[in-house]
């Protein structure tokens, strides 16, 4: 027995991001252009006047649950390569074993580290292995619509996300705006330390030196355990995109 549990929030625009969102035209208009087109009658559909309806999608593609690419983080890898975009990241790192590692206790803006990541898992009693999607829960979810959503919680070390990184990983998520702690964070790290280029953007800088792929605005990871089941985030093929909308969800196996 297994239970599909979605993890992808509605997408129906961002404020902080460019786009008017969906965009509804009624059926009464698709009743209206099969007369003006193929001259039928409106009031032969089943509903009088009404046809089909339609929408138009005005909006950022990282609006709602989608998938970074590394064409995203910088327009050339550490060793001189052209970053995947999304239409090339490869199909098959968008499936595989999950794990929620439970960070929604760090204070706004802190940098959760390595050491306490691994503590995480130790109590988890779970070693992340390769093809692992890894994704941190900060609750952020839950703050949808509302301004703190950007602000609030932690994020990922950068030393912490190579390491998972290391252990043969290529897709990390979150359920944060950004996988990033948040932007006012690490950007004050950067003033703080005299516009020092190392503070800057930490997790997806790190994408320019080993490739990775990673999820942004999941929803719902508080319904999964800690790790037993598989995720499927398969993002859409956007030519030369620097990021495609996920619908992503888990899997989990029951007895």
């Amino acid at each position: 027995m297994s239970r599909i549990i979605d993890i992808s929030m509605v997408t129906d625009g961002d404020p902080t991001l460019e786009g008017k969102g969906v965009i509804f035209e009624p059926h009464s208009l698709g009743a209206e252009w099969n007369q003006e087109n193929y001259d039928i009658d409106p009031n032969h559909w089943p509903t009088p006047g009404a046809a089909f309806a339609v929408e138009h999608i005005d909006m950022n593609s990282h609006t709602g649950t989608h998938m970074d690419a590394p064409w995203h983080f910088g327009p050339v890898m550490a060793d001189g390569s052209k970053p995947k975009t999304i239409e090339e990241w490869p199909i098959e790192r968008c499936m595989g074993d999950g794990v929620v590692i439970d960070i929604s206790d760090a204070e706004d803006g802190a940098e959760v580290s390595l050491a306490e990541i691994q503590q995480k898992l130790k109590d988890m009693n779970y070693t992340i292995k390769p093809g692992d999607i890894v994704l941190t829960m900060t609750g952020n979810d839950k703050y949808w619509g509302k301004p703190e959503y950007t602000t609030r919680g932690g994020g990922p070390s950068r030393e912490a996300l190579k390491w998972i990184l290391e252990q043969g990983v290529t897709v990390v998520g979150t359920d944060a705006w950004s996988y990033d702690r948040p932007y006012a964070a690490w950007a004050a790290d950067y003033h703080k330390h005299g516009k020092d280029p190392k503070y800057l953007w930490p997790c997806h800088l790190l994408g320019l030196e080993i490739e990775y792929a990673h999820i942004e605005k999941l929803a719902n990871l508080d319904q999964l355990p800690p790790h037993g089941f598989k995720v499927i985030a398969l993002p859409i093929k956007i030519a030369g995109g620097t990021a495609g909308f996920v619908r992503a969800v888990a899997i989990v196996d029951e007895d």
